[in-house]
């Protein structure tokens, strides 16, 4: 399992440098319209949260990676609610019809965000609890990437506004850190697990595919937070 974790790591890396962080690391750019994305992000966001009851979880269990897993679902689902707060404090909590609505979950804006979804549970449903994990620690590390520059930007509009952003902001990314699978002890126990040739190289597609999926997804971000200045820019 090490080999995988490292190849995650070094995926991570890559993942860093991606233009929509560097984008959110631009202090010149109002830092509401730095997260003017948000919209785009619920349907993974809310999806998650049922893939970790329906997908990720499995109880009763005797494994010790499946409890591991377990653990770290309950840890995950609730954090969807952070982000409705935050729509409502960055005034993207707009009044419309319910099949409007309904149309931008569904519309191109969010096309990347539906599909790593489903590419979550074409991995990890009623698979072995290595691969859930596997699936999971992409989500983990993609996440914390994430988190951490979101967190600064969340910061900088705190500072004008007086008000928490829990998603984007520090209470997220502490909860983020804080994780069960990020504890010494635990991260050595899974490096230390022995996987068969079968495994080992459906475990490297997942992480590929997973990679090239969540590349997608912020440069979807990209695009309409983009998008969005863009507009503001026009109409000053």
């Amino acid at each position: 399992m090490k080999e995988i974790l490292e190849l995650i790591e070094y995926k991570k890396q890559e993942f860093t440098n991606l233009p929509f962080f560097q984008f959110l690391r631009d202090k010149n750019i109002d830092p509401r319209q730095r997260l003017a994305f948000a919209p785009v992000i619920s349907p993974l966001a809310m999806g998650f949260g049922e893939l970790c009851r329906e997908v990720f979880r499995k109880e009763p269990t005797n494994d010790k990676v499946q409890g591991l897993i377990n653990k770290h679902t309950y840890e995950e689902h609730y954090h969807w609610l952070w982000l409705l707060e935050d729509m409502e404090k960055l005034g993207l909590d707009q009044n419309m019809r319910f099949s409007e609505a309904l149309k931008f979950i569904w519309s191109p804006n969010t096309k990347n965000n539906r599909f790593v979804c489903s590419l979550f549970e074409r991995y990890a449903f009623q698979a072995d609890p290595i691969l859930k994990l596997v699936v999971i620690q992409v989500a983990e590390v993609t996440g914390n990437v994430f988190f951490y520059e979101t967190k600064k930007v969340a910061q900088q509009l705190s500072e004008r506004s007086n008000e928490e952003y829990r998603y984007f902001g520090m209470c997220h990314m502490d909860k983020e850190i804080n994780h069960n699978l990020n504890r010494t002890e635990v991260v050595s126990y899974l490096n230390e697990i022995q996987i068969n040739e079968e495994t080992r190289i459906h475990a490297i597609e997942i992480v590929e595919q997973l990679f090239d999926a969540f590349t997608n997804v912020v440069d979807e971000y990209l695009v309409y937070a983009t998008k969005e200045h863009q507009e503001q820019l026009i109409t000053l």
